[in-house]
């Protein structure tokens, strides 16, 4: 897993020069890129073992607010499992039952992250890539996104935790059509299922979506880290935190320096910079 910022350039070891899975810096906002753009970045199975130490790297970085995952290229986010492998890391029980374990973990670790997690979204999002953004607290499309889950056509089992967020994103019968009917969606439907955020026309999504980045890394942190925890506990979501931590969570925005300068800041009529402390 590469990590690149605008200071320097680094190699993380736990995927010795992984060149598919890159971490970039800039200012607040962390990105992942899925960088397999000859196959559609397509996600093997070291590439899925690579994301939550690429997480981890971001969440555990005090500068970054907010964490973006999206895709090289134009063509896809991320159009599913790499299948030409499977012959080999997924060919019966065991093999897939240890594939399916990093494939949760991936998704366990992006659903986890303290910080807001973004997928921005151009073209393909199949398979694994749409449960990776329905792991996410937000998506964004380009207009010509694709969206869909062709398990039933392959016959294999989707992963339980990743069934568990789209179910909770777009309900049971709206998940139930997915999978049932492995159908693929345009990124108008796809937002009528309650998928999407926001869509964004081709020609303007780059910029249309760094300015949402930027909205969200722009909050103060520890307020934004609390609504995602207290909401995922609200909807029931596995590894969610009890009350008591939340609340300890939500007086601790209270105790702020950045409670403080967002007061300073409406009384003043001028927008708040926030520090995260």
């Amino acid at each position: 897993m590469q990590t690149t910022d605008t200071k320097d350039s680094t190699v993380m070891t736990d995927i010795q020069n992984h060149n598919k899975i890159l971490v970039e810096r800039s200012g607040p906002i962390g990105r992942i890129v899925i960088n397999n753009e000859a196959k559609r970045n397509a996600m093997s199975l070291d590439m899925w073992q690579a994301i939550p130490a690429a997480v981890k790297s971001l969440d555990d970085d005090f500068d970054i607010h907010v964490i973006v995952i999206t895709g090289a290229g134009s063509k896809a986010f991320v159009s599913g499992a790499d299948i030409g492998e499977f012959d080999t890391v997924r060919k019966d029980t065991a093999s897939a039952t240890r594939y399916d374990d990093i494939n949760s973990d991936c998704y366990r670790a992006v659903r986890n992250a303290n910080k807001p997690t973004i997928a921005l979204i151009k073209g393909f999002c199949m398979g694994g890539g749409f449960g990776l953004a329905a792991a996410c607290d937000l998506r964004l499309s380009n207009a010509n996104g694709k969206f869909g889950i062709p398990a039933g056509k392959l016959g294999v089992g989707y992963p339980t935790n990743a069934i568990a967020d789209i179910v909770n994103l777009v309900g049971s019968a709206n998940a139930k059509e997915l999978y049932l009917t492995a159908r693929v969606y345009g990124a108008q439907d796809a937002q009528k299922l309650g998928f999407l955020n926001a869509i964004f026309d081709d020609e303007t999504f780059d910029e249309a979506a760094e300015d949402y980045c930027k909205t969200v890394a722009t909050l103060a942190p520890m307020s934004a880290q609390y609504h995602k925890a207290a909401i995922n506990s609200a909807i029931g979501q596995s590894d969610s935190l009890s009350m008591n931590e939340l609340k300890s969570m939500a007086n601790a925005c209270f105790d702020s320096q950045d409670y403080a300068e967002g007061r300073n800041a409406f009384a003043e009529k001028r927008k708040p910079v926030f520090i995260g402390k």
